[in-house]
């Protein structure tokens, strides 16, 4: 069990993915100069019910550790970051520290990075390399099962909520099948029907 600070928000980090963040409240202020002096971790969680401002918003059980990816000062004087998404992890409990900042004991989510795209999901690379063109980026930065998902539920327009629940699924192919149906739903692929027309064996 580790301890980490958290930075509830109304958006989802994904592991692999960028995020980036307007730091104006002093408990986060305080935090990223933490992080930075340390070189540690943070915390990003789904708010349930409540504002990012508040200190008593409810938040989801699943985040994602987060580093520091690129900092910079914004024209209106706050303080601008980019976060990396890193691990996913499990709220088990939390405390409150005099500032306001949410504490929370956490247990890391292991995760393989090294699993093939099943044949069936195989298109799902091709739709991320298409996805990435036309945004201008015509890399695409992991080929692996587990960060291609991640990468296609981050660039698609999809429900806040449905984000988190793809985030909390423990095992990639459950993942991959609810993003799977998603895609037909948002008329991203079509369904094909299997084939029944094909004759059956006679029977003697």
């Amino acid at each position: 069990m580790t301890q980490l600070a958290l930075f509830p928000l109304k958006t989802v980090l994904l592991p692999g993915n960028k995020l980036a963040l307007k730091i104006f409240e002093p408990r986060y202020v305080d935090m990223i100069a933490s992080c930075m002096r340390g070189d540690c971790r943070f915390g990003v969680v789904l708010i349930q019910q409540g504002e990012e401002t508040s200190t008593d918003s409810e938040i989801c059980s699943v985040g994602t550790t987060a580093s520091i990816f690129d900092w910079q000062k914004r024209a209106d004087g706050l303080l601008g970051i980019t976060a990396l998404g890193h691990d996913r992890f499990e709220v088990i409990d939390t405390h409150c520290q005099t500032n306001g900042l949410v504490i929370a004991n956490i247990n890391i989510i292991s995760e393989a990075d090294n699993i093939e795209i099943p044949e069936q999901y195989a298109y799902m690379q091709e739709l991320l390399a298409h996805i990435c063109a036309q945004e201008g980026n015509k890399e695409v930065e992991s080929s692996g099962f587990v960060a291609t998902l991640y990468q296609l539920i981050y660039l698609l327009p999809l429900d806040t909520s449905l984000k988190q629940r793809l985030l909390e699924v423990p095992d990639c192919n459950d993942r991959a099948m609810i993003l799977h149906a998603e895609l037909i739903r948002l008329g991203v692929i079509q369904y094909v029907k299997p084939d029944t027309d094909q004759p059956l064996d006679q029977v003697e």
